[in-house]
């Protein structure tokens, strides 16, 4: 078995990896995405909703990965201006658009997530 089709899970990998205060009191998370599917997605958007620390609504955010390939990982890095990393108790994930071409209609994106978190803040549904 090659490494290649070792990789390919037909998951969504989305890991909260990091999340680190920047010098003007934001906080920057890292997401690690891994493209398990049998075929590249030219650009993977996610929103998502961050939640406060008393577990209300604060922000609705729009995170876009350009093209990744097959069997292959990226990873993106977005500051919260403003935002305490302590202030943040959970990142919610409220859609997945454009996992898929436009012409494959019988696939719903959030459904092939498979999520991992490295940090205190919740992550996921």
């Amino acid at each position: 078995m090659s490494v290649q089709a070792q990789e390919i899970s037909g998951k969504i990998g989305l890991e909260l990896n990091h999340v680190q205060p920047t010098q003007d009191g934001g906080c920057r998370l890292s997401v690690i995405a891994t493209n398990g599917l049998e075929r590249p997605m030219n650009q993977l958007g996610l929103e998502m909703v961050a939640f406060n620390s008393e577990g209300l609504v604060d922000q609705f955010l729009r995170l876009d990965f350009s093209r990744i390939s097959a069997g292959k990982t990226k990873v993106l890095q977005f500051d919260l201006a403003g935002k305490a990393c302590d202030s943040i108790s959970r990142l919610h994930i409220n859609d997945v658009l454009n996992c898929v071409p436009p012409s494959i209609t019988d696939v719903y994106c959030p459904d092939l997530l498979e999520i991992k978190n490295r940090t205190s803040i919740q992550f996921g549904d």
